[in-house]
């Protein structure tokens, strides 16, 4: 805070009176008064910066999760065909073991079963 000396003071009242003095601390308490508030509009400018770079980050981040989840459910169909897939070979193989077996079994030109006779 600013000091004024007491000589300034009385030359003040002596030139200007009393309504003067009265208009100075008025003016001075105004100059304050603005300089608070331009203090409180810059950190309320800074805390809606942050404010709206977080606000954006948050976006950023959900946006992120609904393609994480996208690709989550490309692959999962992925997966499903390659699973049905699979199980169809599986059966596929399944069914040639089985006639494979069944041929062994009836061969009658192999010379160990023409020897034995026929399997039943």
């Amino acid at each position: 805070m600013e000091t004024i000396s007491s000589p300034l003071v009385q030359w003040v009242v002596n030139l200007l009176g009393l309504p003067g003095v009265i208009f100075i601390i008025w003016f001075f308490d105004y100059k304050r008064d603005q300089r608070k508030d331009e203090s409180r509009d810059r950190a309320v400018n800074a805390t809606l910066t942050q404010y709206k770079e977080d606000v954006s980050a948050i976006k950023n981040l959900y946006e992120n999760n609904v393609e994480l989840v996208k690709t989550y459910e490309k692959t999962y169909v992925r997966l499903e065909n390659l699973y049905s897939e699979t199980l169809s070979v599986i059966s596929l193989n399944t069914q040639a073991q089985t006639k494979l077996v069944e041929k062994i079994e009836k061969n009658m030109f192999c010379p160990a079963v023409r020897e034995k006779g026929a399997v039943e």
